[in-house]
Protein backbone atom coordinates (compact mmCIF):
# COMPACT_ATOMS: atom_id res chain seq x y z
CA UNK A 1 0.00 0.00 0.00
CA UNK A 2 2.47 2.41 1.20
CA UNK A 3 4.52 1.59 -2.19
CA UNK A 4 1.54 2.34 -4.31
CA UNK A 5 0.94 5.68 -2.60
CA UNK A 6 4.75 6.72 -2.99
CA UNK A 7 4.86 5.89 -6.09
CA UNK A 8 2.08 7.61 -7.92
CA UNK A 9 2.46 10.67 -5.38
CA UNK A 10 3.46 14.32 -6.44
CA UNK A 11 5.85 15.81 -4.72
CA UNK A 12 5.89 19.31 -2.72
CA UNK A 13 7.21 21.44 -5.92
CA UNK A 14 4.91 19.73 -8.16
CA UNK A 15 7.15 17.34 -9.70
CA UNK A 16 6.69 13.29 -9.62
CA UNK A 17 9.05 10.57 -9.59
CA UNK A 18 8.96 10.25 -13.80
CA UNK A 19 9.88 13.41 -14.48
CA UNK A 20 12.73 13.56 -11.92
CA UNK A 21 13.84 10.14 -13.45
CA UNK A 22 13.72 12.08 -17.15
CA UNK A 23 15.30 14.52 -15.88
CA UNK A 24 17.99 12.59 -14.43
CA UNK A 25 17.83 10.50 -17.91
CA UNK A 26 18.97 13.47 -20.00
CA UNK A 27 21.47 15.18 -17.70
CA UNK A 28 23.34 12.54 -17.28
CA UNK A 29 23.41 11.45 -20.90
CA UNK A 30 24.81 15.16 -21.99
CA UNK A 31 28.33 13.83 -22.41
CA UNK A 32 27.16 10.65 -24.19
CA UNK A 33 25.27 12.79 -26.76
CA UNK A 34 28.00 15.73 -26.85
CA UNK A 35 30.30 12.49 -28.17
CA UNK A 36 28.28 11.46 -30.40
CA UNK A 37 27.82 14.98 -31.84
CA UNK A 38 31.39 15.35 -32.34
CA UNK A 39 31.88 11.38 -33.60
CA UNK A 40 29.71 11.93 -36.61
CA UNK A 41 30.80 15.70 -37.10
CA UNK A 42 34.58 14.39 -37.40
CA UNK A 43 33.78 11.65 -39.77
CA UNK A 44 31.44 13.70 -41.74
CA UNK A 45 34.26 16.62 -41.99
CA UNK A 46 37.16 14.51 -42.98
CA UNK A 47 35.09 12.25 -45.22
CA UNK A 48 34.09 14.99 -47.31
CA UNK A 49 37.01 17.24 -46.89
CA UNK A 50 39.73 14.74 -48.21
CA UNK A 51 41.94 15.94 -45.73
CA UNK A 52 42.25 12.77 -44.52
CA UNK A 53 41.76 9.18 -45.92
CA UNK A 54 38.81 7.82 -43.93
CA UNK A 55 38.26 4.27 -43.88
CA UNK A 56 34.40 4.98 -43.14
CA UNK A 57 32.63 6.60 -45.57
CA UNK A 58 30.89 9.87 -44.96
CA UNK A 59 27.27 8.18 -45.59
CA UNK A 60 27.85 5.56 -42.63
CA UNK A 61 28.15 8.38 -40.36
CA UNK A 62 25.17 10.10 -41.50
CA UNK A 63 23.20 7.14 -41.79
CA UNK A 64 24.55 6.69 -37.49
CA UNK A 65 23.12 10.07 -37.51
CA UNK A 66 19.88 9.24 -38.63
CA UNK A 67 19.60 5.53 -36.53
CA UNK A 68 21.03 7.88 -33.58
CA UNK A 69 17.99 10.12 -33.51
CA UNK A 70 15.92 7.50 -34.40
CA UNK A 71 16.42 6.15 -31.06
CA UNK A 72 19.36 3.45 -32.00
CA UNK A 73 21.07 4.44 -29.00
CA UNK A 74 18.29 4.59 -26.63
CA UNK A 75 17.83 4.56 -23.43
CA UNK A 76 21.89 5.17 -23.10
CA UNK A 77 21.44 8.19 -25.23
CA UNK A 78 18.34 10.29 -26.30
CA UNK A 79 19.51 12.05 -29.50
CA UNK A 80 17.23 14.65 -30.91
CA UNK A 81 16.49 14.12 -35.00
CA UNK A 82 16.77 17.73 -35.73
CA UNK A 83 20.24 18.03 -34.13
CA UNK A 84 21.47 15.50 -35.79
CA UNK A 85 20.47 16.81 -39.14
CA UNK A 86 22.09 19.84 -38.11
CA UNK A 87 25.51 18.20 -37.06
CA UNK A 88 25.76 16.79 -40.20
CA UNK A 89 24.33 19.50 -42.49
CA UNK A 90 27.16 22.17 -40.83
CA UNK A 91 29.73 19.30 -40.98
CA UNK A 92 29.70 18.88 -45.09
CA UNK A 93 29.22 22.64 -45.24
CA UNK A 94 32.37 23.39 -43.65
CA UNK A 95 34.22 20.46 -44.92
CA UNK A 96 32.89 21.96 -48.48
CA UNK A 97 33.94 25.65 -47.46
CA UNK A 98 37.50 24.56 -46.26
CA UNK A 99 38.26 22.79 -49.71
CA UNK A 100 36.85 26.00 -51.91
CA UNK A 101 39.56 28.23 -49.51
CA UNK A 102 42.67 25.72 -50.02
CA UNK A 103 41.87 25.66 -53.73
CA UNK A 104 41.87 29.35 -53.96
CA UNK A 105 44.67 30.35 -51.75
CA UNK A 106 46.66 27.31 -52.55
CA UNK A 107 45.84 26.14 -56.43
CA UNK A 108 46.56 22.77 -57.25
CA UNK A 109 48.77 21.74 -54.86
CA UNK A 110 45.73 21.48 -52.14
CA UNK A 111 44.50 18.54 -54.12
CA UNK A 112 47.55 16.68 -53.14
CA UNK A 113 50.08 14.35 -55.04
CA UNK A 114 47.65 11.47 -55.03
CA UNK A 115 45.24 13.43 -56.54
CA UNK A 116 47.35 15.21 -59.04
CA UNK A 117 48.90 11.98 -60.30
CA UNK A 118 48.04 9.12 -59.55
CA UNK A 119 43.71 10.02 -60.20
CA UNK A 120 44.82 12.51 -62.87
CA UNK A 121 42.26 11.56 -65.31
CA UNK A 122 39.28 11.06 -63.01
CA UNK A 123 40.46 14.93 -62.10
CA UNK A 124 40.63 16.10 -65.09
CA UNK A 125 37.05 14.57 -65.91
CA UNK A 126 35.63 16.37 -62.78
CA UNK A 127 37.09 19.80 -63.78
CA UNK A 128 35.35 19.43 -67.32
CA UNK A 129 31.83 18.77 -65.68
CA UNK A 130 32.66 22.10 -63.54
CA UNK A 131 33.56 24.11 -66.44
CA UNK A 132 30.22 22.41 -68.43
CA UNK A 133 27.77 22.19 -65.98
CA UNK A 134 28.42 23.99 -62.79
CA UNK A 135 24.98 23.88 -61.15
CA UNK A 136 25.01 20.07 -61.79
CA UNK A 137 28.40 19.31 -60.96
CA UNK A 138 28.25 21.19 -57.60
CA UNK A 139 24.88 19.88 -56.85
CA UNK A 140 25.21 16.43 -57.06
CA UNK A 141 29.11 16.47 -56.09
CA UNK A 142 28.36 15.51 -53.06
CA UNK A 143 26.83 12.17 -54.13
CA UNK A 144 30.10 10.59 -55.02
CA UNK A 145 33.18 9.92 -53.21
CA UNK A 146 36.01 11.45 -55.47
CA UNK A 147 33.95 14.33 -56.48
CA UNK A 148 33.04 15.37 -52.93
CA UNK A 149 36.92 15.86 -52.35
CA UNK A 150 37.70 17.54 -55.09
CA UNK A 151 35.13 19.70 -56.14
CA UNK A 152 35.10 22.54 -53.54
CA UNK A 153 39.21 22.65 -54.12
CA UNK A 154 38.35 22.76 -58.22
CA UNK A 155 35.81 25.53 -58.12
CA UNK A 156 38.40 27.56 -55.21
CA UNK A 157 41.11 27.33 -58.44
CA UNK A 158 39.04 28.16 -61.06
CA UNK A 159 38.32 31.21 -59.27
CA UNK A 160 34.34 30.35 -59.00
CA UNK A 161 32.12 32.98 -56.89
CA UNK A 162 31.80 31.88 -53.49
CA UNK A 163 27.95 32.69 -53.42
CA UNK A 164 27.25 31.10 -56.44
CA UNK A 165 29.62 28.22 -54.91
CA UNK A 166 27.86 27.91 -51.51
CA UNK A 167 24.36 28.00 -52.91
CA UNK A 168 24.86 24.94 -55.00
CA UNK A 169 26.85 23.11 -52.74
CA UNK A 170 24.28 24.19 -49.69
CA UNK A 171 21.87 22.69 -52.22
CA UNK A 172 23.46 19.57 -52.63
CA UNK A 173 24.41 19.14 -48.81
CA UNK A 174 21.33 19.51 -47.54
CA UNK A 175 19.76 17.09 -49.88
CA UNK A 176 22.35 14.62 -49.13
CA UNK A 177 22.05 14.99 -45.59
CA UNK A 178 18.08 14.78 -45.41
CA UNK A 179 18.28 11.51 -47.80
CA UNK A 180 20.97 10.05 -45.62
CA UNK A 181 19.64 10.75 -42.24
CA UNK A 182 16.32 9.81 -43.07
CA UNK A 183 17.28 6.63 -44.26
CA UNK A 184 18.99 5.76 -41.07
CA UNK A 185 15.91 7.34 -38.88
CA UNK A 186 13.29 5.24 -41.14
CA UNK A 187 15.68 1.80 -40.39
CA UNK A 188 15.82 2.79 -36.86
CA UNK A 189 11.89 2.92 -36.27
CA UNK A 190 11.81 -0.64 -38.49
CA UNK A 191 14.75 -2.86 -37.74
CA UNK A 192 15.28 -1.15 -34.15
CA UNK A 193 16.87 -4.90 -33.10
CA UNK A 194 19.61 -4.82 -36.57
CA UNK A 195 19.69 -1.20 -36.45
CA UNK A 196 21.09 -1.43 -32.89
CA UNK A 197 23.49 -3.67 -33.57
CA UNK A 198 24.91 -1.77 -36.26
CA UNK A 199 25.11 1.02 -34.49
CA UNK A 200 27.18 -0.89 -32.08
CA UNK A 201 29.68 -2.12 -34.26
CA UNK A 202 29.80 0.90 -36.07
CA UNK A 203 30.89 2.56 -32.59
CA UNK A 204 33.21 -0.05 -32.21
CA UNK A 205 35.05 0.25 -35.74
CA UNK A 206 35.11 3.93 -35.01
CA UNK A 207 36.89 3.53 -32.14
CA UNK A 208 39.25 1.18 -33.17
CA UNK A 209 40.50 3.13 -36.59
CA UNK A 210 41.47 6.13 -34.14
CA UNK A 211 43.25 3.81 -31.67
CA UNK A 212 45.04 2.15 -35.02
CA UNK A 213 45.64 5.67 -36.83
CA UNK A 214 46.79 7.48 -33.14
CA UNK A 215 49.51 4.36 -32.89
CA UNK A 216 50.92 4.50 -36.28
CA UNK A 217 50.92 7.73 -35.88
CA UNK A 218 52.88 7.82 -32.77
CA UNK A 219 54.98 5.36 -34.39
CA UNK A 220 56.09 7.29 -37.42
CA UNK A 221 57.25 10.15 -35.36
CA UNK A 222 59.51 8.47 -33.21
Amino acid sequence: MWGSVRQGAGRPDGTDDVTERQFVSHSGGFIPIVAVYLLVALIVFAGRSGLHTMVIPAEAAALFAGAAGGGALAPAVDVPIPAMIAVVLLSGLAASAAGYTAGHRLGPPALGWRVLIVRRERLLQAHRYLAHSVRSALFLGPFTGFRRQVMPALAGITALPYRRFLAWTGLGTATWTLLFVGLGTLASRHAQGITRITAGVFLLAVLSLVAADFTVWRLRTR
